[in-house]
Formats: structure tokens, sequence, C-alpha cells
């Protein structure tokens, strides 16, 4: 086991020059003017902006929050990496690997249209990989912005639990499959939804979802939204413009309701700002899928003859404007009749198109859970199983 801590003071400056727009990161903060001096010179040889609107007027009102104290004062995480690899062990796991990382920020914000706050954050994220054997593994994780809410054996449990039921993996067979998505894998199929749906992507061509605000995206029982407001491992103040982050339904029962704005989108689009900046494009902080009224047992016993996928990586599209793409799935990767596993796989693709899977979604499970990793999930995403019917997959590249 590596123990390691780090300490980082930084600055991100944006700023705008006759529409000529600038950011950046300065990481030596003596060097602070200096740095400005040289990035003012950079943006008078730059091009200007000319759709460029400013950025949100302040001043606003900030919901009073602070960190768990627990979570703070928290200064040995060795206890909880061990009940995390005791849990994949208990399961059958022969070797585990993975980090923990406990994370304090203290954001302060100022911007030159009157929007001035800090934010302190604190939160708890752990990552662990189980292998029963080279090809037999098995992910999961566990985050939580309170101490009585972080549970590192359930993700050890579920990653062994994983990797024992993936020995001895074959090739998969191609086809088109009822698919039990696991929370880690929805989690990267709504956090593409979500990315896909910033207006600064639908304007650079790299979203599916162009021109079709008020029209069907998904199924029926999708709902979607954003919320940087709500707890978990994202939750912040306000965003890069200062405005307070609130819950914004982004897809509701299958309809797709609005994109993700900052104050310049906003202004392209003839609407305002969803408190989504990032200065030079929105994004959004933390996504939910309303969970369904399924449990997971009664989606494993719907499905008679499909598969169960766990995680996975390497999404990429052919088209974002169409949303056809292609991921790899990673660990177990599961062939079930029944609702029981009957053999492992490998050696496959999953090759489809984002907005038919998500209109072909049967069922969610009752019990989302916060999902995040380095791979896939680049954000927080709280999603449940689902089951999304006649999925393609296809064999993977040698």
């Amino acid at each position: 086991m590596i123990s390691n801590r780090l300490r980082e003071s930084s600055a991100s400056v944006f700023f705008v020059y006759k529409k000529r727009v600038l950011a950046s990161d300065i990481k030596d903060l003596s060097r602070a003017d200096a740095a400005v001096e040289r990035l003012v010179k950079i943006a008078k040889g730059s091009q200007e902006n000319p759709d460029y609107a400013g950025v949100a007027e302040g001043p606003f009102k900030y919901a009073r929050t602070r960190p768990d104290p627990k979570v703070v004062a928290l200064d040995e995480g060795g206890k909880y990496v061990e009940a995390a690899i005791g849990g994949a062990l208990d399961e059958g796991a022969k070797e585990c690997a993975g980090s923990f990382w406990k994370y304090e920020d203290e954001h302060f914000l100022s911007t030159s249209n009157g929007a001035e706050s800090h934010d302190h954050r604190a939160s708890l994220y752990l990552s662990i990989r189980a292998l029963l054997a080279l090809e037999s593994s098995g992910h999961g994780v566990a985050a939580a912005t309170k101490l009585s809410q972080f549970d590192p054996a359930k993700a050890g449990h579920k990653a062994g639990r994983i990797a024992a039921l993936a020995r001895d993996p074959k090739p998969g067979k191609p086809g088109r499959y009822p698919v039990i998505f696991d929370p880690l894998i929805l989690g990267s199929l709504s956090d593409q939804v979500g990315g896909r749906l910033s207006a600064w992507a639908v304007l650079a061509g790299l979203s599916p979802y162009g021109k079709k605000v008020g029209k069907a995206v998904a199924a029926s029982q999708f709902t979607l939204y954003d919320d940087g407001s709500a707890d978990s491992i994202a939750r912040k103040r306000f965003d890069a413009e200062g405005v307070p982050p609130r819950r914004n339904v982004l897809v509701n029962k299958g309809i797709l309701k609005t994109y993700l704005h900052n104050t310049t989108t906003a202004k392209k689009f003839k609407t305002k700002t969803t408190g989504n900046a990032g200065l030079v494009y929105p994004e959004p902080h933390a996504l939910f899928v309303k969970p369904g009224d399924w449990t997971k047992d009664e989606i494993f016993s719907e499905v008679k003859d499909g598969i169960w996928l766990t995680n996975t990586w390497y999404t990429r599209y052919q088209s974002y404007v169409t949303g056809d793409f292609s991921t790899i799935p990673r660990d177990g990767i599961f062939h079930i009749r029944k609702g029981e596993v009957v053999e492992t796989w490998k050696d496959v693709r999953l090759t489809d198109n984002i907005l038919r899977m998500m209109k072909n979604i049967v069922a969610l499970s009752n019990k989302p859970e916060q999902m995040m990793w380095w791979g896939e999930v680049s954000i927080p995403n709280f999603v449940p199983y689902a089951l999304i019917k006649d999925v393609g997959i296809t064999k993977s590249a040698e």
C-alpha cells in the first residue's frame, strides 16, 4: 500500500480583451502578475470570438453548505482500503489493485460582473479492481460526501463477486440481445448523454441531439437531470460564472427539455443560462437517472436469453451527429438465461446508436448508485440497473 499527500494551489483565469477570449491556469501564484501580463499579450494577438456574450451578472445568493467535519478530519485511510480488499478476497478474488482518495478543496470566485463567493468541499472516493486471473476481473467503486455513507467493503465485495463469476471466459457470440447494464456501465452511457447535451457540443456538431428539444430521444421510462447543488462528490455552490447550480431536467419521460448552457450559449439559443458554465463551454455537474420501480432481481428474471455487462471502456463515436458509437465491455461479461449466468464471455464489442439504445430501455431498477471512475464516467452519475432490448454485440477486433 502506497500513501501520498498532495497539496496544490492554483488560479484559473478567464478574461476577454475586445472579444478575444482567453482562459488559462496559473500554477505558480508567486509569479501571477507576470503570468497575467503574458496572457494579455497572447489575447491581443488572438482572433475575436463574435459569439461571446459575457458572463452572468451578479450578485447571487448562495446556499449555505459545509463539508462533513468527519471527512475533513480524516487523516488515515488505511482501514478503508483494507475493508475493500477484504471484501474482494472474501468473494474469491486472488489479487486487488486500486486507489483511495480523500478530497478537500477550497474555491474562491470573483468576477467583474459582481459574483463573489467561497466554497469548501470534501469527499471520499475509492476504486478497486479484483482479479481471479488475467481475464477474470471485476470493478467496484465507493463515493460519498459523508463518512457515514462511505462503504468501501461493499465496493470490494462487488468487485470480487464479479471476478469470481468471470472465470474461464469464452469468445462471445455476435448478435442482438437484451442486455442488463450494471450501474457502472449505465453510468458511462448516461455520462455520454449528459455530455452531448451541452449546447456547445450541439453547436460544434459533436452531438446527436441537435434540433431535438421537445422531441422523444429516449423511452418514456427515462428521465435525466443535472444538479450541481445536490449531494454528490461534485456538489458546488457556484459554476464558473458564479451562477448557483440548480436542478435542470434534461430529458423528462423520454422528451428532451433543454440543453446545458452558460451565458454565451444561452444567448445563442435565446434562453437563460442553466448554471453549467464552463466559461469556454457548458458541461454537466452531476447527472441523475430517475430510478424505476423494478427490483434488481426482477430485471434479471425478465431476461430469458441475454447478456449482463458490468463495465466498459474506450467508448468511441463513428458519427457524433447520428450517435453511432462503439465501446468495449470489460471485467465481467456474462451470458444469462432465465436470469442466471450460464457462461462468461470475452472479446466482444457493443456497437449501436445512443439514441436507439435510449429508446429501447425496457426497465430501470429502484435503487440508484453514485458511479464515477477515471476511464469512462467523468462526473458522478447516479444510476440504477437497466434492461435495454435489442442491443448490438459484435466481435472485438483482434
